[in-house]
């Protein structure tokens, strides 16, 4: 049972967290790691037996050799195969040929978490995604960016299948390029001269990536922190947030980061909580395994508090909600949402529909009890105590009160003249007034959620 923390729960869910995914949470695809991708480059047929050998050389026969060791060996490759072949060998090595389930419900759970934008330094096909560029820039910093709440999550993206490219929700930025577009010589990083051009003669890539880590938590994934040019971005970061009472010995007492990471010793944890900012979420693997199967119940705990399917359906657990409108098939997409949330949470909750504002009042006086109501506004369609035409809301919202009939009361209509009628609707007890599915959506969850969620 993982101990999730409640600061990275709130910050995903205020929109404010950015995903960080390294080369091992494809480790699951059996896609090779750095070390095994220059190993693996090293062996293309007809490549100079001598050129190889100094490869060998370079990288010794650690499985952990330097990233400076590492970028430097694929200097060598690629000046001796020449850019193209050395793109098209990369190509031939990473293509998605995996097989794998767990693969694919990482891919899921990574699709329905509401992240402000993933990043990835990987730049095999797995994630379909953005390459650095101003466009990307100015939507991950300027444009607003959906919140848990969003529509954009309520459709299920069809799961990827074994082999396929995954369309992410959240917006993706490929650091390091992407092999599977057209231009990938132009922009995949990999040897020495490219990470220099990155870092040294493409200022706003450094800017940006300053920026984003700065202003949101990271959740690192699969991530060694073998990149020198990334810790020097974090080092910078965290310096802005030290101060003089920094070097007491005491951890900060807001993490910047996350990193799910295996087989951290208690002390290294300590380590990364008090100079790095990151707080390890440490999982373990069996002696003599490569099961990573505590990564996935960490991803699994995440998506669990904070996607919008299990969150929601959670909340719909045990209740009865009744829904006024005479024209239900406005509202169709709602409903398939709310049962298909209440399904994958097993929720068993109840939706009775009423068409006209005699039948809601039926089942208000009936014994059985709502724990929600949600109107149309319905303009001129009732009669109020004065015998004056009124809207349905209103004389829903009147009765009630006159009726002591108890149940928060939700108003769901169009943006038309929403500043007359919201006032009116607040003023009669109505709990909100709707006019977006996104807020509706936030507002049944606030109301249905127990009070350790809604605080």
């Amino acid at each position: 049972m993982v101990n999730l923390p409640q600061s990275l729960i709130d910050d995903i869910q205020q929109g404010r967290c950015v995903a960080f995914v390294g080369a091992g949470f494809s480790a699951e695809a059996k896609l090779p790691q750095w070390t095994s991708l220059i190993r693996q480059l090293a062996e293309t047929p007809a490549l100079d037996a001598e050129l190889a050998a100094q490869v060998g050389r370079t990288i010794g026969a650690s499985a952990s050799p330097s990233a400076h060791d590492l970028d430097q060996a694929a200097q060598l490759l690629e000046d001796g195969m020449g850019r193209a072949p050395f793109i098209a060998r990369l190509r031939d090595i990473l293509g998605v040929t995996w097989s794998s389930q767990r693969m694919v419900t990482r891919l899921t759970r990574l699709q329905e978490i509401p992240f402000r934008a993933i990043l990835t330094t990987n730049f095999d096909p797995i994630l379909k995604g953005e390459v650095p560029g101003p466009a990307a820039y100015q939507r991950l910093l300027r444009a607003p960016m959906a919140r848990w709440w969003h529509q954009a999550f309520w459709d299920d993206i069809p799961p990827p299948g074994e082999g396929a490219t995954a369309q992410m929700r959240s917006p993706v930025i490929k650091l390091h390029g992407d092999l599977a577009d057209a231009h990938a010589s132009d922009h995949v990083v990999l040897t020495r001269r490219d990470y220099r051009r990155r870092l040294y003669t493409e200022s706003h890539y450094t800017t940006f990536l300053r920026s984003l880590l700065a202003t949101n938590t990271v959740l690192f994934m699969g991530v060694s922190f073998q990149d020198a040019y990334l810790n020097e971005l974090r080092s910078q970061i965290l310096a802005m947030f030290e101060t003089s009472s920094s070097n007491d010995g005491a951890p900060p007492p807001d993490p910047l980061a996350y990193a799910i990471m295996p087989d951290v010793p208690s002390v290294v944890q300590e380590h990364f909580s008090r100079h790095e900012g990151i707080r390890i979420l440490d999982y373990r693997v069996p002696p003599n395994s490569h099961d990573h199967g505590g990564f996935d119940a960490w991803l699994d705990a995440i998506w669990r508090e904070t996607a919008l399917i299990p969150r929601f359906g959670r909340s719909l657990s045990g209740q009865r909600l009744l829904w006024l409108d005479p024209r239900p098939a406005n509202n169709e997409a709602g409903f398939r949402f709310i049962q298909r949330a209440s399904l994958k949470a097993g929720a068993n909750h109840s939706m009775t529909l009423a068409r006209d504002l005699g039948e809601a009042l039926a089942h208000l006086r009936s014994s059985a009890a709502f724990d929600l109501v949600i109107t149309h506004w319905g303009h001129d369609r009732a009669t109020g105590p004065d015998g004056r035409p009124t809207s349905t809301a209103a004389a829903l919202l009147t009765t009630m009160r006159h009726e002591d009939l108890r149940a928060p009361v939700i108003v769901f209509a169009t943006p038309e003249f929403s500043d007359t009628n919201k006032p009116q609707a607040l003023s009669l007890g109505a709990r909100a007034y709707c006019f977006e599915w996104s807020t509706l959506i936030r507002e049944i969850e606030s109301v249905l959620a127990p009070g350790s969620v809604t605080g």
